[in-house]
């Protein structure tokens, strides 16, 4: 028998396994998804519960962003490393539907909260003068926010189902969850005009609004290019002053004046006095000038990740729906880089904590207090059991 002959015998069984042996390195990609993402995520929300108990107005979205990243890597991840392992044997089709629904659900979710941030730091940037969002209306943006993405989601179990998957290797027929390539053709028409203009507003509204606030946040820079060493002064300034104020510099400038006239004594004596409702409000406001432009570039940075995440999957999309036999032409050797670019968005839901971390000073400082009584409260749990 000729070595290079493909034995045409092999089972369905035999053919799935060889499928989800080549796609191993992207079950443990997938698994430290679910690990990182659930991990970060959850450590965010642990910090926000007991460290930063009632969030500002600038961090109101941070935990409910960090909670719906949490559903969507579990989900996600879970739900891909389920569909590695049934590649053929995928034959149950109401499953697969509503498997597919969730998946649009925790998606869409993400993305429509990001376009709510990015609205309300358009309103914090470029509109200072105007009262910004009310926690009423927060609440309303988020729930309205889960409609839509349950509206959205509703089209997905009418384009998605189980299909043929036909192998032109061994000549045998499997059944995979995937794209339908045949059905109602204004159902499926629907789905990409709807999914297509989605993700260009969505897109548009996030390029133009961010555009306007790095514009705004880079003009103020240029304007108060000193600000950096002029706050400091200024500040230095004003705690100069207060401290003056609290321990009585009046002593100073009593031995320096002379005590014929009281009143302009007394205005000699501390005029920061005067002076330090306005003092203390302009400290105020240039540190919360610095915190606003830290938390727009970080939730700027978190924007640009979710784009630039995204734009993979919707190019195998594209290509999915261009060529009905895209994953059947797909090699052993092309399916896995494929898959890994298709499944690459999750990494939006698992780098949020890491940009916290490293852009936010208030959440680094919570975290590391947490962090240690986390420490110690174990030590002592380990201690009291040995004892």
């Amino acid at each position: 028998m000729n070595k290079n002959t493909i034995p045409n015998n092999i089972t369905l069984s035999e053919w799935n396994e060889e499928i989800t042996n080549s796609l191993l390195p992207n079950i443990i990609i997938l698994s430290v998804y679910v690990a990182l993402g659930t991990c970060g995520n959850v450590f965010v929300l642990l910090v926000y519960a007991f460290q930063m108990k009632k969030p500002s107005d600038e961090r109101y979205f941070i935990p409910v962003l960090a909670f719906f990243d949490m559903v969507a890597t579990i989900y996600l991840g879970v739900h891909y490393i389920f569909q590695c392992f049934n590649q053929t044997t995928f034959s149950n089709n109401i499953l697969c539907k509503t498997l597919v629904f969730f998946v649009a659900n925790t998606t869409y979710t993400s993305v429509f909260i990001l376009s709510i941030i990015a609205i309300q730091r358009y309103m914090k940037v470029c509109m200072p003068l105007k009262p910004s969002m009310s926690i009423s209306i927060k609440r309303t943006a988020l729930f309205v926010a889960i409609i839509i993405s349950l509206l959205f989601s509703l089209t997905l179990p009418f384009v998605y189902g189980t299909i043929p998957y036909h192998s032109t290797k061994y000549g045998i027929l499997g059944m995979r969850c995937g794209r339908l390539k045949e059905g109602n053709a204004f159902t499926s028409t629907l789905y990409s005009v709807g999914t297509g203009t989605m993700v260009f507003v969505v897109v548009t509204l996030l390029i133009i609004l961010y555009g306007r606030i790095l514009k705004k946040v880079f003009r103020s820079l240029k304007i108060h290019k000193n600000d950096i060493s002029g706050d400091k002064k200024e500040i230095e300034k004003v705690d100069e002053d207060e401290n003056c104020r609290d321990i009585g510099c009046s002593d100073i400038e009593m031995s320096e004046t002379k005590p014929d006239s009281v009143e302009q004594q007394n205005i000699q004596i501390c005029p920061v006095a005067n002076n330090s409702e306005s003092a203390v409000s302009r400290k105020r406001r240039i540190i919360n000038r610095r915190i606003t432009n830290k938390l727009t570039l970080m939730f700027f940075i978190i924007t640009t990740v979710f784009i630039l995440s995204y734009i993979p999957k919707v190019i195998v999309l594209c290509l999915e729906g261009i060529y009905k036999d895209f994953w059947e032409n797909l090699s052993t050797s092309q399916r896995p880089a494929v898959t890994f670019l298709y499944h690459i968005f999750i990494i939006n839901n698992i780098v949020n904590p890491i940009i916290y971390a490293f852009m936010d000073m208030e959440f680094r400082d919570n975290a590391a207090i947490l962090l240690k009584r986390m420490f110690i409260n174990s030590c002592v749990y380990i201690g009291r059991i040995r004892m």
